[in-house]
This record gives structure tokens, C-alpha cells and sequence, in this order.
């Protein structure tokens, strides 16, 4: 899906994206604030940049095994976003994924995780931008465990 494809789109409340689409663009779906659910497809590998930031209605998601980064701030401001799976595929997570997602439950990240990038998560409207360590220190563990 094309970079800024539906941006801004108000009025969209669900998608189902076709399986074959291998990666979701830059701000692909930022401002959808009507934009409760989707259905990410097994071939996706991408989720990138500011993908989904500001879809205030998004309260889940799913992300399936084979999505390997999610870009900065591809979250960013979904204040309803309650849960989110990170598959063991992941590699890469960037700067300020999460950040503005004040109901977001604890994450597990994946044994083989590369990269957290600095201030990927953010808890209480705190970024936590100094977060700066070895991943192989802290496999299947939460967030909230690490700060």
C-alpha cells in the first residue's frame, strides 16, 4: 500500500488488506480516526512510518508472523490502542512506535529482536528516549519490566 494512500480518510472503519500486499507505506493510514479495525496479511513484511499514527479508534491489532519492521511512530498516537502482538519475525522497531498509546497493555518483544530504536515506547506521556541497550539482554520480556 502506497505511501499516504489513505491518509486522512475519516471516514473508514475497517479494512482488510489483499494478501498480496508485501509492505504498508509511509502514513499509509494516518488520521483514519474512524478506523477501528484491520486485517493485516500473512505477506506483509513492512509497517512503515507513521502507518497507522493518529487512528484514535484502534483499539487492537495483529500483527502477523513475517512482519519483520515496524517504522517510527507507526502507532504513534492511537489513544484507544489497548493490545498489540509483535510476532517473533520482528527485527527492527522504531523510534516512537508506540508513543501517545496511553492505554497500551505491556508488550513482549521477540527472541530475536535486533533493533529498539530510541523512544519506541512511551508510558504516562514519558518517552523513553534514553533507552539505549543490548536486546540480547532482555529477551521475552516486557517493556514495563525494562523501564
Amino acid at each position: 500500500i502506497g505511501k499516504n494512500a489513505f491518509s486522512g480518510c475519516t471516514s473508514l472503519e475497517s479494512i482488510v488488506i489483499p494478501e498480496s500486499v508485501t509492505e504498508i507505506g509511509k502514513n499509509a493510514f494516518s488520521g483514519c480516526t474512524s478506523l477501528e479495525s484491520i486485517v493485516i496479511p500473512n505477506g506483509v513484511t513492512e509497517i512503515g512510518k507513521n502507518a497507522f499514527s493518529g487512528c484514535t479508534s484502534l483499539e487492537s491489532i495483529v500483527i502477523p508472523n513475517g512482519v519483520r519492521i515496524i517504522g517510527e511512530g507507526a502507532f504513534s498516537g492511537c489513544s484507544a490502542l489497548r493490545s498489540i502482538n509483535i510476532p517473533n519475525s520482528l527485527r527492527y522497531l522504531g523510534c516512537k512506535a508506540f508513543s501517545e498509546c496511553t492505554v497500551l497493555e505491556p508488550i513482549k518483544l521477540p527472541e530475536g529482536m535486533i533493533e529498539l530504536s530510541n523512544g519506541a515506547y512511551s508510558i504516562d506521556g514519558y518517552d523513553y528516549d534514553d533507552f539505549d541497550c543490548d536486546l540480547s539482554d532482555i529477551f521475552d520480556c516486557d517493556l514495563s519490566d525494562i523501564f
